[in-house]
């Protein structure tokens, strides 16, 4: 869904966790993941989602029983059915059984899911904490680069490009190419949300909002890598397309921005990699269970 590789998607019986998993954000800047992040008002809707508003949403972290290791048979079958449906009517239902499945028995649930897809978390606070010394000055390294990206001018796209070839100088791993690019989608949303932001000068409610953009776009690309060509098969004019997978994209950013709100709305300041990392994992969650 927007990413411009797809596969045939993972097999069946294959460990949800691939082997490489481990290692696969050794390619992330994360030196700066674990900076405190000041703690968020209330979600929106008023409820801090845990029956007690304005107090420590610390439920969020209790991991869970990760469950079965090996992918079942048909892991992606009826979400394939699902989403292909959504695109043929446009009904959200079909979207968010389609995501449902996709989370709980494609990637193993909830818990399994954040596990497997846990170097966005590293990404996201990885991309918050250099966007909170980039604005802080905290790090010489980064106020020469600052220096530098000031004095030669660079465009929002261009200082975009440079602060993601910081962090992941080289890549390599699907896990570490998706969370670039995820990283590079975020920020241009940021732009297109908040045009006059000053990617330098992030307050920390920003900061946050970069981090769930981040999380939202690799959970959305990761739904198309996983299940493959299953969008591109369909006989669909282009403009079809484009708008049910917007639609898509709607919907997850907008779980995704919820978890981050629900996460931050205690009354504790805690780092970005335990806020991005609860984030995900209330998403995921919320996914199952639509």
């Amino acid at each position: 869904m927007g990413t411009s590789t797809s596969s045939a998607g993972a097999g069946t019986g294959v460990s949800f966790d691939p082997p490489w998993l481990d290692g696969a954000e050794g390619g992330i800047d994360s030196s700066h993941a674990d900076t405190p992040l000041t703690p968020g008002g209330l979600p929106q809707d008023g409820a801090s989602g845990n029956g007690n508003d304005g107090q420590d949403n610390n439920q969020v972290d209790t991991l869970l029983p990760l469950g079965p290791t090996k992918a079942p048979p048909g892991r992606y079958q009826e979400a394939r059915r699902a989403l292909t449906g959504y695109v043929r009517s446009g009904s959200n239902t079909d979207l968010h059984r389609g995501v449902s499945s996709f989370v709980k028995k494609g990637m193993g649930g909830a818990a399994r899911a954040a596990s497997r897809m846990r170097t966005s978390a590293v990404a996201a606070s990885s991309l918050g904490g250099f966007l909170a010394a980039a604005r802080d000055g905290r790090d010489p390294g980064i106020n020469a680069w600052v220096d530098s990206v000031r004095q030669r001018g660079l465009s929002a796209q261009d200082t975009a490009l440079e602060v993601i070839q910081r962090l992941v100088p080289t890549g390599g791993s699907i896990d570490e190419e998706s969370a670039k690019h995820a990283m590079n989608q975020a920020i241009a949303h940021l732009y297109e949300v908040e045009p006059n932001a000053d990617i330098l000068s992030l307050t920390d409610d920003q900061i946050a909002n970069v981090m769930a953009y981040t999380v939202a776009f690799d959970v959305y690309n990761r739904v198309q890598l996983e299940l493959g060509r299953v969008f591109e098969k369909l006989k669909y004019t282009p403009r079809i397309i484009q708008e049910r997978l917007a639609q898509a994209l709607d919907y997850v950013m907008v779980v995704v921005n919820r978890s981050m709100e629900k996460v931050r709305s205690g009354i504790t300041r805690r780092s970005m990699r335990e806020i991005a990392t609860a984030a995900l994992q209330d998403a995921l969650t919320v996914f199952v269970e639509s």
